[in-house]
C-alpha cells in the first residue's frame, strides 16, 4: 500500500523504502516486456488487460511507475521519463 502526500516526509520515506532486486521480481515473469535497458535504467511493461502497467528501475531499485491504456503508449511514457531523468542527469554535471 502507499500513501502519497503531495510535499512531505511521507513521499520521502516511500522513496527510500528498500526494493527487491529486479531480476528476482521480473525474471521469470512471460508478461513482461522489457522496454529500455543500459547500464543504469531499466524499464518493464506489463499487460493487465484492462491498463498496461509500467516501471523503470535505476541500479534495480524502482524509481518511477504508471499505467498506460495500450503498450505504444507506455513506451511513449517510459521515453519521457527517461529523457528527463537524462536530462537532469546532465545538468547536474
Amino acid at each position: 500500500m502507499f500513501t502519497i502526500v503531495a510535499k512531505g516526509k511521507y513521499m520521502n520515506e516511500l522513496y527510500e523504502q528498500p526494493t527487491k532486486n529486479v531480476s528476482a521480481l521480473f525474471g521469470k515473469n512471460e508478461d513482461l516486456t522489457k522496454l529500455y535497458d543500459d547500464d543504469i535504467y531499466t524499464a518493464y511493461t506489463e499487460d493487465l488487460e484492462f491498463m498496461w502497467r509500467w516501471t523503470i528501475y535505476r541500479e534495480e531499485k524502482l524509481v518511477q511507475e504508471g499505467c498506460s491504456l495500450t503498450e505504444d503508449a507506455s513506451r511513449r511514457a517510459v521515453n519521457h521519463v527517461l529523457a528527463f531523468f537524462n536530462t537532469r542527469k546532465e545538468n547536474n554535471k
